[in-house]
């Protein structure tokens, strides 16, 4: 009998999972094969980081993910790429095809196991087949879990919080056991799982600790099982490559949940804006609350009613008592909606917190992302209020003409994930040159000129990683970093090629999308580089790849920024595409400010005019960066790599130097800005940014 019942629910849950699988992926996308769906926004990440994890190494920690972002300490827990998926699937990776994906994989596993939790919940409490497995339904077509099949695949990981769920349905005997390998789980795919796990159960804790304080004991047990065993695993599987403060981020308060997101069908994937419902207009949202997207349906807002209905008339208990539930409820929408209260486009209220606050809260700086529990409560208790409710008058009728009403009424937004629309964007940048065809197999790294993690050249560049075969990149993005270690390499970075270092282009291509800092590379080593100009990307290495474009992309360098003295003597110094500044500068451009960014910096600027002679003279105006922090900063000024000037700025300097130089006519005129011991506001102690601004440039003119 049991097995029978076994195979009866099993058959529909795995064939519903398939159907539904070949919908969403469509059958081209569903080969593993296939990752030419995976290069949209975040879910490029996902398989850049399997892909350099899987061609490196073993590594301790196993999840340590080094080439994926040389210099950034990322693991595959920051590139999102489903850790557990990840170390599974290296550990088998000689009896892979080159190309293999598992991400079409992950998104069928969690469709049935959204199906399975889903109807074991429900079957626990209503022991009724034919209607668990129709209630079921209403789990693997929600709208959050659908919506993050288009923007974040290891977010569709929701069955793990019905698994929390349907553990606390049970009576097992070793149910702590069950709740710590859940949690280890959760860890194992996205740690937003974990966080929202581990509130659960922190908010059940409190709950019931002051229902009866004599708990006290059982509840410091179980948290410190929990707490040891899941610092363990998030130890193994990388999550402490980088500093605690890394893992830190701003976004509290910008990306939240709305008060009106139960209700608002307003949703989007990286192809699309869109309607999900097709009876309630699209409402507004603020910033980036589409992160806390959760539109419950015409049937989730009914439901949504049940349960007050039900708190205050019928009381009936699902698996806590209504108390309970919303007390948990309201903790995870008092945390999703943040300090920043914002119902549509109208701030209701913004709570001032302090910086400790602010920093405890940005480890869930998507914080909307914390009303999925409650979305799922939601649809568990209508589910089962409907089922006693009519009990004994057709139930199965009633849910699944309810199952109708709701699949009609968001399949104006199930349209968009059809067959795999959802991956495919006509308006992509793509990479048209040949040039770019093979360059792994002549280089080893491919790197930035000026590294940052998510930068617009990883943006252009992503999909064309994915089909190369480089062993390490720099050209990364990951959701936590090494700061100090990006931000220091850069500096490096500019240390050495001043030093006119030829080591750094070993087997290694760099690429920037900055003309003037190329120019100035340019001006340093001369033609003893290639550069490239292609796709309005610039490649530079040591090594030829194409002779044909080498004039064609000399001839944009020789270009460079010129003032005429006889027309003005005042630098523009945010002069659009063609600008006097080298490496070293941050741009103000709404104020026409230069910032320098570190230790080195650079202005190269060609001059004519009869005033440009032996005795010009530069006058420069400058300013302290962080003016209320009494930090001496001394600053040398060299001009056409001789004359020099030491300059100490205190926060009493009159914010004017001026100096005598060689001007050189129709010749390139060098002014480097050399600080000693630029800060940061970390190094302040004001902040996590580690960028050490220290120098603003206000402007500079040169008189004859």
């Amino acid at each position: 009998m049991k097995k029978t019942f076994f195979l009866k629910y099993q058959f529909f849950i795995i064939t519903i999972s398939i159907i539904f699988w070949c919908y969403l992926l469509g059958f081209n996308f569903i080969s593993p094969t296939n990752s030419d769906w995976l290069h949209l926004g975040d879910m490029s990440q996902t398989q850049l980081g399997w892909k350099f994890f899987k061609d490196d190494i073993w590594r301790f920690p196993i999840g340590f993910n080094p080439n994926y972002g040389i210099y950034f300490d990322g693991s595959i827990v920051f590139s999102d790429s489903i850790p557990i998926f990840a170390i599974f699937f290296k550990s088998i990776k000689f009896f892979l095809p080159e190309n293999f994906q598992y991400f079409s994989l992950w998104i069928l596993t969690c469709i049935y196991l959204q199906l399975f939790f889903s109807f074991k919940i429900i079957f626990k409490i209503t022991n009724n087949l034919s209607y668990s497995l129709v209630g079921s339904l209403f789990f693997c077509t929600a709208t959050i879990f659908i919506n993050r099949s288009g923007l974040h695949l290891s977010l569709m990981g929701q069955w793990i919080l019905l698994s929390t769920f349907y553990i606390e349905t049970t009576e097992y005997k070793n149910k702590l056991l069950y709740k710590i390998l859940n949690l280890m789980m959760s860890i194992t795919i996205h740690f937003y799982f974990t966080i929202i796990i581990i509130l659960f159960y922190m908010f059940k804790a409190i709950y019931d600790f002051l229902q009866k304080p004599t708990r006290v004991g059982v509840i410091l047990k179980e948290f410190s099982l929990i707490s040891v065993s899941s610092i363990l695993i998030m130890f193994l599987v990388g999550y402490f490559t980088i500093n605690l403060d890394d893992g830190l981020g701003w976004g509290y308060g910008y990306y939240n949940y709305n008060l009106n997101s139960f209700f608002n069908p307003s949703g989007n994937n990286y192809v699309y804006n869109f309607n999900w419902s097709q009876f309630l207009p699209e409402q507004q949202y603020q910033n980036k609350e589409i992160e806390g997207f959760s539109y419950l349906g015409i049937i989730g807002i009914l439901f949504l009613g049940l349960f007050f209905v039900n708190f205050f008339y019928k009381k009936y208990q699902i698996f806590y008592d209504n108390y309970k539930i919303l007390t948990i409820s309201l903790l995870f929408l008092i945390l999703a909606t943040s300090h920043n209260i914002n119902l549509g486009d109208d701030n209701l209220l913004l709570i001032p917190i302090n910086n400790l606050m602010y920093a405890l809260l940005s480890s869930i700086r998507a914080s909307g992302r914390l009303v999925w529990p409650v979305y799922y409560l939601i649809f568990i208790f209508g589910i089962i209020f409907i089922f006693k409710i009519f009990k004994d008058k057709y139930p199965t009728v009633i849910i699944l003409i309810l199952l109708f009403i709701q699949i009609l009424d968001i399949s104006s937004g199930l349209q968009n994930y059809r067959f795999g629309f959802q991956y495919i964007n006509k308006n992509s940048q793509e990479l048209k040159s040949k040039i770019w065809e093979g360059l792994s197999k002549d280089f080893e790294e491919i790197r930035m000129i000026t590294p940052k993690n998510h930068s617009s050249i990883y943006n252009r560049l992503s999909k064309y990683l994915l089909n190369e075969n480089f062993k390490k990149t720099d050209i990364a993005y990951l959701a936590r970093v090494n700061r100090e270690s990006i931000i220091l390499k850069k500096y490096e970075l500019i240390n050495l090629f001043n030093q006119k270092n030829f080591e750094v282009f070993k087997k290694t291509i760099f690429i920037s999308d900055n003309i003037n800092i190329v120019r100035n590379l340019y001006y340093l080593y001369k033609n003893e580089l290639y550069y490239y100009y292609k796709d309005n990307l610039w490649i530079i290495s040591a090594v030829s790849i194409d002779k044909i474009y080498i004039n064609e992309s000399i001839e944009k360098l020789l270009d460079p920024y010129e003032i005429n003295l006889a027309k003005t003597n005042t630098v523009n110094l945010t002069k659009g595409e063609i600008s006097p500044i080298g490496m070293g500068w941050l741009q103000d451009i709404e104020k026409n400010n230069l910032v320098i960014d570190g230790y080195f910096a650079s202005i190269l600027l060609k001059i004519q005019g009869v005033k440009c002679h032996k005795n010009s003279k530069i006058i420069i105006k400058l300013d302290k960066y962080f003016k209320k922090y009494n930090e001496l900063i001394n600053l040398n000024l060299v001009i056409n790599e001789g004359h020099k000037q030491k300059i100490n700025i205190n926060n009493d300097f009159d914010n004017e130097v001026s100096l005598k130089f060689d001007c050189k006519v129709n010749e390139i005129n060098k002014i480097d800005f050399i600080v000693d011991q630029p800060k940061s506001l970390f190094d302040l102690k004001k902040g996590l940014n580690r960028t050490k601004k220290s120098i603003i440039l206000k402007s500079l003119v040169i008189n004859g």
